[in-house]
């Protein structure tokens, strides 16, 4: 996130625009993703921010067809995982290597945007979970004590594929969510 100079968070917002202008222009088709829309959004999310998404319009002053579709598929990632998003963020954890965390109290969110070859890990989070499920459908996800993982005593892991213990293909490739309770301190 963003701080002053003593160290404490500031409010900030990230303006973005969904192609590349901010009002109308013929030639630009250059749209991003809903994966890349919603890597945005929770990548301010998870560092405090807030993010403006800008989407020009077409000739007619209209919402091109392109954002239309662009935008509803966000839009049903949201309708699952809004939880994850609205009142969250920036979770006072380091950046993991397979996404982002956003956090709301003792709720910490895991967004899984990356395939792993084994399981999950959670840094230093051994002993500090009370449950977890995936948000989407509210499925349990069981902490996981892989015999090739006790020599890393102090993580906490899981997969999100335990039959084969591993986490391909995500369940969701635009971003898994994982809703970690912690424990109360």
């Amino acid at each position: 996130g963003i701080r002053d100079e003593a160290g404490n968070m500031i409010p900030w917002e990230a303006c973005i625009t969904l192609n590349n202008h901010w009002g109308y222009a013929a030639r630009d088709t250059h749209y991003k993703t809903a994966k890349m829309a919603l890597r945005m959004l929770v990548e301010c999310v998870s560092k405090g921010g807030n993010l403006l998404l800008n989407v020009g319009p077409n000739a007619r002053g209209e919402i091109p067809e392109e954002s239309v579709a662009i935008l509803k598929e966000v839009g049903a990632w949201m309708k699952k995982n809004k939880k994850s998003i609205y009142g969250c963020g920036y979770a006072d954890l380091p950046k993991p290597e397979w996404g982002r965390y956003t956090r709301k109290g003792n709720i910490l969110y895991a967004h899984v945007l990356e395939e792993q070859a084994g399981a999950i890990c959670l840094e230093n989070m051994a002993g500090k979970i009370e449950k977890m499920r995936l948000v989407k459908d509210n499925s349990v996800v069981e902490e996981t004590f892989y015999w090739n993982l006790k020599e890393f005593a102090e993580n906490a892991f899981f997969f999100l594929n335990p039959e084969t213990a591993d986490s391909y293909p995500l369940p969701d490739e635009l971003d898994t969510v994982v809703e970690i309770f912690l424990k109360e301190e």
